[in-house]
């Protein structure tokens, strides 16, 4: 009597021969794949340390970094005046998005007497205070937290314009716009 095969077997087989032919196909390359990455050049260091000096050389200062957060910050100050809590939100939060990149710019400054000064130290307390007053001013919608955290919060970057030897450059709050062209009222009026 001759015995059928069923689909379930045949299944079974196909998937076997293919397991093996993988396995068999696998071992092969990844033994061919030690020979080939032995066989790799090795990098240039000579032309990455070119590359990371020329990459020193074109990063923007910190002052560059610090006149965005100049302006954002001022515009923050008149959004808020205005009651445009979104656009506060927003200016508050490019603020701060610029102060850590001035951080990763250069995390630690020389002060006048050459000690090192940890930026990000310094801007860690802040926001975990005025930063933090100032957030919420904005999200209850709160004028006079808002200018009292606001005016907190230039104490606080003063404060570490003094610790990095630079207590020539203090904030103050703004008496004009930065940005003519930018409506701060709450309302759409072109």
């Amino acid at each position: 009597m001759k015995r059928i095969v069923s689909y379930r077997e045949v299944a079974v087989l196909a998937l076997g021969i293919l397991v093996g032919f993988l396995l068999a196909f696998g071992m092969h390359s990844f033994a061919h794949s030690g020979t080939v990455m032995a066989q790799a050049p090795a990098p240039d260091l000579a032309a990455m340390q070119a590359d990371i000096t020329h990459l020193k050389e074109v990063l923007p200062s910190q002052s560059h970094s610090m006149t965005d957060v100049g302006f954002q910050f001022a515009n923050l100050w008149f959004a808020g005046k205005e009651k445009n809590w979104p656009l506060a939100d927003f200016y508050l939060n490019e603020a701060r998005q610029h102060i850590v990149w001035t951080i990763r710019i250069r995390p630690v400054r020389k002060d006048a007497a050459g000690n090192p000064v940890d930026l990000k130290a310094i801007f860690d307390v802040i926001s975990d205070g005025p930063l933090k007053k100032l957030t919420t001013a904005i999200q209850n919608k709160d004028e006079d937290q808002f200018t009292s955290s606001y005016k907190q919060m230039l104490n606080g970057c003063y404060g570490c314009h003094v610790a990095s030897g630079k207590p020539f450059l203090r904030p103050v709050v703004p008496q004009t716009p930065p940005q003519p062209l930018m409506s701060f009222t709450p309302a759409a009026d072109n």
